[in-house]
């Protein structure tokens, strides 16, 4: 058995929403059974979410933010820029 790896430059994972709305679920060791107990949803929605059957809508991601801690923001890019939460006064 061989194995070949491209030394082109790191192998970066592509995640899409749905991918990063579950891996926010399951990081908590959460089933979509529990998380739907958690935050109100139907499993089905979840399941739904998560397969890309449907797309969430903006009160969802803040839901699921909520629930998870994640940013809604890195749930929806896979980007998260932190606010500063002491900017420094201008002049």
């Amino acid at each position: 058995m061989s194995l070949n790896i491209e030394t082109s430059g790191p192998h970066i994972p592509k995640w899409n929403r749905r991918d990063r709305m579950r891996k926010a679920r399951e990081d908590l060791g959460l089933s979509q059974s529990r998380f739907a107990a958690v935050t109100g949803m139907s499993q089905r929605m979840i399941s739904a979410f998560e397969s890309g059957e449907r797309e969430p809508r903006l009160k969802d991601l803040n839901l699921w933010q909520l629930a998870t801690g994640v940013p809604r923001e890195w749930l929806e890019t896979g980007e998260y820029t932190p606010r500063d939460s002491n900017p420094e006064p201008t002049d």
